[in-house]
C-alpha cells in the first residue's frame, strides 16, 4: 500500500513540479519518475518526500527542492560520457539522478557516516556507475579529476580556484550563487577555457548556503 502511495506521488511530483517548470530533456523526467526518493530520506520525512517542501537531512542542510534540482539538470546538458562531480549530495539522491544521465559520477559529502549510508544505498539498489566520498566540500576530489562537469548542490557566495582546477578545459561547472543577505540567487554556469572560466547566468533560483562555500 505505501508503495504504491509513493509510486503515485512520485508520478505527481514530475507532472506538476518539474514538467510544469519545462523541463522537456526524456532521460531526467525517467529518472525523476524511476528512482525511489523516499530510499535516500528519513522515514520521519516520508509524507513530505514528493512535496515541494525543504527536507532537512541533517542539522542545516537541506534537500534541494526538486523542481529547482531537475531544472538545473536540464540546462547541464549531461551526457553519457561524461565524468561529473557533484559537492554537498547529502544522501545520495542527486547522485543517483545523475547517474542515469552521466558515464560516472562522484559525490562528496562531509559526513563519514552519512557517506557510508549513501553509498550503501547506492549499492542496494544497484546504481553501479557513482560512489560518494568523504571530504570537506571545498576541496573537492582531486584523485578522479579532472571532470565534465562540476554541480553543487546548494548556494555558494564564491568557489575556490581548487575546484575550478578539477575541470577539465571546456568542462562547464554549475552552481546557483546568492549573496548572503539576499533572498535570492542565480544559476549560473562557467565555461573553463584555457584555464579561465567565465560565468553567465541561466535562471534566478534560491537555495540553503553551503558554509564552505561563504566569504
Amino acid at each position: 500500500m505505501q508503495d504504491k502511495f509513493f509510486e503515485i506521488s512520485r508520478t505527481n511530483m514530475v507532472q506538476n513540479q518539474i514538467i510544469t517548470n519545462k523541463v522537456v530533456s526524456e532521460n531526467i523526467i525517467n529518472a525523476f519518475l524511476t528512482i525511489e526518493k523516499e530510499k535516500f530520506i528519513p522515514e520521519s520525512h516520508h509524507p513530505l518526500v514528493y512535496s515541494d517542501s525543504s527536507i532537512e537531512i541533517k542539522k542545516n542542510r537541506f534537500l534541494m527542492k526538486t523542481f529547482i534540482f531537475a531544472k538545473m539538470l536540464e540546462y547541464s546538458g549531461i551526457e553519457k560520457s561524461d565524468s561529473v562531480l557533484v559537492l554537498g549530495c547529502l544522501s545520495g539522491y542527486s547522485v543517483a539522478i545523475i547517474s542515469k544521465l552521466a558515464g560516472y559520477v562522484f559525490g562528496v559529502e562531509d559526513d563519514s557516516t552519512m557517506v557510508k549510508n549513501a553509498n550503501n544505498i547506492l549499492t542496494q539498489m544497484g546504481f553501479l556507475n557513482c560512489s560518494i566520498s568523504n571530504s570537506k566540500l571545498s576541496m573537492g576530489l582531486k584523485k578522479n579529476a579532472p571532470y565534465d562537469k562540476i554541480i553543487i548542490e546548494g548556494a555558494v557566495e564564491f568557489l575556490p580556484v581548487q575546484i575550478t582546477d578539477q575541470l577539465r578545459d571546456e568542462g562547464k561547472i554549475f552552481a546557483i550563487f546568492k549573496k548572503r543577505d539576499s533572498l535570492i540567487g542565480e544559476f549560473m554556469v562557467g565555461f573553463k577555457k584555457n584555464n579561465q572560466v567565465s560565468y553567465r547566468t541561466l535562471f534566478n533560483a534560491n537555495s540553503d548556503s553551503l558554509s564552505d562555500f561563504l566569504i
